[in-house]
């Protein structure tokens, strides 16, 4: 997630953003989702090095971002990187394609500077670090191969790729200044936790009985997927899958406990 100054403009008059106190809106984060896929981007640690393929699904990304916190250096927050020819090109957070960023810099959320080793120094990245990771990428970006971490070679990377930008639509060299620098940190959009259910979608008890009548589905129980998420539309499949058996079984509970009413009314003549 980033965490932008208060301002979202494209909410409509009477949005729910315009509910929010002002210290809130201070610290909205925002989804960090396409420009992770986007050519012309990579995320590094504090020595100015990438952990993973950043187009990988959120929820891997972040696990990557804590594991490279805990084990080699500081992860968090991370820092997207990015040049000038991505900037007019495609968005940024909350800054829009060829958007001025002057507020943004001075709010403190974005740097800005003409070089790679000026912007370290302001980040508090490792500058030497730095140069030669983007150095690396640049390569990696004009021969179409992430020798590294193989992005954009799945379909997931490539979803919010750029088709028009070849032999890879994940990777643009970041080579053209200014350079521009913005804080990452892990995000959540909910868990994978939530109330045990069977193959039915009835809620379980402690002792994993069902109980009666009683049925859930989507993200208030726990994931069938365990603690990963498969892509775009993860909860919504399995709420669906689920919502339908849920009806269908609870459907057919309603027949059979019919018939018994009527077979006790016949008993009693």
């Amino acid at each position: 997630a980033l965490i932008p100054p208060g301002c979202m403009p494209w909410y409509a008059k009477g949005s729910w953003w315009e509910k929010l106190s002002l210290e809130e809106k201070k610290f909205l984060p925002w989804f960090v989702l396409i420009e992770r896929s986007l050519p012309g981007t990579i995320i590094v640690n504090s020595k100015g090095r990438r952990f993973i393929n950043e187009a990988v699904p959120y929820i891997d990304f972040v696990k990557a971002q804590k594991k490279c916190h805990e084990n080699d250096c500081s992860a968090i927050p991370s820092f997207m990187i990015s040049d000038q020819k991505y900037n007019m090109a495609y968005p940024l957070g909350p800054i829009m394609v060829a958007h001025p960023t002057k507020k943004y810099i001075k709010s403190g959320f974005l740097y800005k500077d003409n070089s790679l080793a000026g912007l370290a120094e302001q980040c508090g990245i490792d500058s030497e670090g730095l140069q030669n990771e983007v150095n690396k990428f640049n390569q990696f970006a004009v021969a179409g191969k992430d020798s590294d971490f193989n992005r954009g070679e799945s379909p997931i990377d490539t979803f919010y790729s750029d088709p028009a930008v070849q032999p890879n639509p994940c990777l643009a060299p970041i080579k053209k200044p200014p350079f521009y620098a913005i804080k990452v940190y892990p995000g959540d959009l909910g868990t994978k936790g939530g109330l045990n259910t069977d193959e039915y979608a009835r809620v379980l008890d402690k002792e994993g009985n069902p109980i009666k009548g009683l049925y859930a589905t989507g993200n208030c129980t726990s994931s069938v997927m365990g603690g990963t998420y498969p892509g775009a539309g993860g909860t919504i499949g399995p709420s669906m899958t689920f919502g339908y058996i849920a009806a269908q079984h609870a459907s057919e509970v309603g027949r059979e406990l019919r018939a018994e009413n009527v077979e006790k009314r016949v008993e009693k003549g």
